[in-house]
C-alpha cells in the first residue's frame, strides 16, 4: 500500500472512531452506556487481538517494559483500548455551553491527595505540572475549578490547533477564571510563561512529552530514563520552574470505566536546581505510571521516547555556514 493510501486509511479510521463514539454518546441512556463501558475491557478480550483496537498490539508490545505477567499485560492492554473509548464518547458529551452542567462534571472528578501536597504548595507562585493520563482535559478542568478565586490560569498545550481540546479550556471562563492558551511550540512560549508567572498569573503545563512524534517537534530534548532505559523529554517545566524560583505540584487524571474518574496529587515537587526537580519528577512521573499504565497516553506510543534527538546547537552545527548566515529573525513576543 502506498504512502498516500496509508495517510488515507489513518485519516478514515479517525473519522469511523468519532462517528461511533459520537453515536453511543446520543443514542444510548447514560445507564446503559456506563454499564457498557465497564465491561468493554472484558468484551474486548473475547475479540480476536486484531480486532482489538489499532492501538493493541503496540500497546501489548510496550507493556513486556513493566515486568507484568503475560495474562495482565492482555488485561491491561484490553482496559487501555477501552479508556481511549471512553474518552471518545466523553468528548461528544462534556457540556462545553452550559456552565451549571460542567461545573457539575468537574465536581463529579474525584479529588486524591492523601499526602496533602495540595496544602504544601505556596500561594504564589508555583506551577501545576500534568501528565497525559485518563481524560487529561478533565484534568486541567479539575484544577482549574479547584480554586476558589478569580485567577487568570496561561496553559500551553502541544496540539494547539485541536478544536475539541481548545474549546474545553476556554469553556472554563464560565468558571469565573480567566484562561489564555499557548502553542507550546512558538517560539516565544517559554518567554511569555516567564513573564505571565511574574504578573502573578497561574501556570498549567504537561510534562511528560516526547521530544519528536510522527512528524512533529515538540520542543528542545533533555536526557533522563524511563522504564529503566535512557530517554528523551521535552527540556520546559523543571527547567522552566527551576529558573523561577518555583515549586511545583505534578498531577494525573485516571479514568474510571463508566464515571468520570480522579485527579490525584502525585508528588510535590520542591524548588531547586534544574536536575534534582528533574530527577524528582522523573521518578513520581514513573511510580504513577507503574501503577496504573493502562491510563497513559503515550503507552502505544512509547518509542517516541527512546529516539535521540539532537538539540538546536546541534541541528545547527549540521547545517552548512552558507545557509545560515541571512536565516537570523526577531520573534516577536
Amino acid at each position: 500500500m502506498s504512502l498516500h493510501w496509508r495517510l488515507r486509511w489513518a485519516v478514515g479510521k479517525v473519522h469511523i472512531h468519532k462517528a461511533v463514539c459520537t453515536l453511543l454518546a446520543t443514542a444510548l441512556g447514560d445507564e446503559v452506556r456506563s454499564r457498557g463501558l465497564v465491561r468493554l475491557p472484558q468484551w474486548l478480550a473475547h475479540l480476536p487481538a486484531r480486532a482489538r483496537g489499532a492501538h493493541y498490539l503496540r500497546t501489548v508490545q510496550n507493556l513486556e517494559l513493566f515486568d507484568l505477567p503475560p495474562n495482565d499485560i492482555e488485561a491491561c492492554a484490553c482496559r487501555h483500548i477501552a479508556i481511549e473509548w471512553q474518552k471518545g464518547i466523553h468528548q461528544q458529551r462534556y457540556p462545553l455551553q452550559h456552565p451549571a452542567l460542567l461545573r457539575t462534571w468537574i465536581r463529579s472528578v474525584a479529588w486524591v491527595d492523601p499526602e496533602n501536597h495540595w496544602q504544601r504548595l505556596p500561594h504564589r507562585p508555583h506551577v501545576l505540572v500534568l501528565l497525559h493520563t485518563g481524560e487529561y482535559w478533565m484534568a486541567v478542568a479539575r484544577l482549574v475549578e479547584h480554586y476558589a478565586a478569580p485567577t487568570r490560569f496561561v496553559i500551553p498545550i502541544w496540539n494547539y490547533r485541536d478544536a475539541f481540546t481548545r474549546s474545553a479550556l476556554m469553556s472554563l471562563e464560565s468558571l469565573g477564571h480567566t484562561v489564555e492558551i499557548l502553542d507550546s511550540n512558538a517560539p516565544a512560549t517559554a518567554l511569555c510563561i516567564a513573564r505571565r508567572i511574574r504578573q502573578g498569573h497561574q501556570v498549567i503545563i504537561f510534562s511528560d512529552i516526547p521530544v519528536s512524534l510522527n512528524t512533529s517537534r515538540a520542543g528542545e530534548p533533555v536526557d533522563g530514563t524511563l522504564f529503566g532505559r535512557a530517554a528523551q523529554f521535552v527540556k520546559g517545566p523543571m527547567f522552566l520552574a527551576s529558573r523561577l524560583g518555583c515549586p511545583v505540584l505534578l498531577a494525573g487524571h485516571r479514568v474510571q470505566l463508566g464515571s468520570h474518574g480522579e485527579l490525584h496529587a502525585i508528588a510535590h515537587i520542591a524548588h531547586g536546581e534544574a536536575r534534582d526537580m528533574l530527577a524528582h519528577w522523573s521518578k513520581a512521573m514513573e511510580r504513577f505510571i507503574r501503577q496504573a499504565p493502562e491510563h497513559w497516553f503515550y503507552l502505544s506510543q512509547m518509542e517516541a521516547f527512546y529516539q535521540r534527538q539532537p538539540d538546536s546547537a546541534q541541528r545547527r552545527s549540521n547545517i552548512p555556514g552558507a545557509l545560515t548566515k541571512h536565516t537570523h529573525r526577531r520573534v516577536a513576543p
